[in-house]
């Protein structure tokens, strides 16, 4: 199932539902035929299509030091609520207090664009940290 499908199916172009599905307007009739036909067929668009659209990914990287602490899991709870609100999704990354882990998930979560900004938790920044921080291309 893709777009052209859905669009042939609501008996409307393709554009019609790129816009229904980026929030554009569509008249309420189409709009209407569009989420009909994504109901029954369970259509899902592609997150990779996004991605390149948008050249976001609605992922922001989150390094903690200690997921089994208690003030960490207050603050990640925090952050939970303030993304949902905000369309945004977290990927947490535990390093078990060791620094060479969160240098390690800096770089894997900017590698190929994977996440659109990185907070660290609790953290004390180091030479390396800093070196890596530089290299990044996002918040």
């Amino acid at each position: 199932m893709d777009i052209t499908t859905v669009a042939k199916l609501a008996g409307v172009s393709r554009a019609t539902v790129s816009r229904y599905l980026n929030d554009g307007y569509v008249s309420d009739e189409k709009r209407r035929a569009i989420a009909r036909v994504i109901k029954e067929t369970g259509y899902i668009p592609s997150r990779q299509a996004k991605i390149l659209r948008t050249g976001k990914t609605n992922l922001i990287g989150v390094i903690i030091p200690k997921i089994n602490s208690a003030s960490v899991s207050r603050m990640v709870a925090g952050l939970s609520s303030v993304f949902n609100e905000s369309q945004y999704q977290m990927l947490l990354a535990n390093t078990d207090n060791r620094e060479n882990k969160e240098i390690d998930y800096l770089r894997v979560f900017t590698e190929k664009d994977r996440v659109d900004g990185i907070i660290l938790v609790g953290t004390i920044l180091t030479p390396e940290h800093e070196r890596a921080l530089k290299n990044l291309r996002i918040p």
